[in-house]
């Protein structure tokens, strides 16, 4: 029997961790998802999901129309629904690789969890906004920064 997670990948958008800003415009969004297309290797069958806050549905639902979008408001609100992502959607089963797009610390024990269970962790993270826990606990981390040709 085949493995159905393998050659998988998801990607979790943490978007206002990585645009910086807890209610992001529409330009930050569409910078930030060029910036993270530009530095992340993607397939043609990864799955997206982003998470944001109830202020910053509308420029980030505009931007990221056709993938799933979780709104969640509150204190780490967006971290909360992606963690739940984690836990629920069993993506340890179904996907190879999780592409973690966030520096918060709250994901470190769930990104152990689901390396001790054979997936592939990746972090994306703006320079500077990465902990240290999450930084130990990922398999790879990929800086989001301007890449030589993007850089305005």
């Amino acid at each position: 029997m085949r493995n159905l997670s393998q050659g998988r990948t998801v990607h979790l958008l943490d978007v206002e961790n990585l645009v910086g800003a807890p209610r992001p415009v529409l330009a930050e969004v569409a910078t930030m998802m060029s910036l993270y297309h530009a530095c992340v290797p993607t397939g043609g069958m990864d799955q997206y999901v982003a998470a944001v806050n109830h202020g910053a549905l509308l420029s980030v639902g505009l931007v990221l129309s056709g993938i799933q979008l979780l709104v969640r408001s509150g204190r780490n609100g967006a971290d909360e629904a992606l963690r739940e992502v984690i836990r629920l959607d069993r993506l340890h089963a179904r996907f190879e690789r999780v592409v973690i797009g966030s520096g918060d610390g709250v994901f470190a024990d769930l990104a152990d969890w689901l390396r001790r269970r054979g997936v592939q962790v990746v972090v994306v993270s703006r320079p500077g906004a990465l902990s240290r826990r999450l930084r130990r606990t990922a398999g790879r981390v990929i800086p989001l920064e301007p890449v030589l040709g993007l850089a305005a």
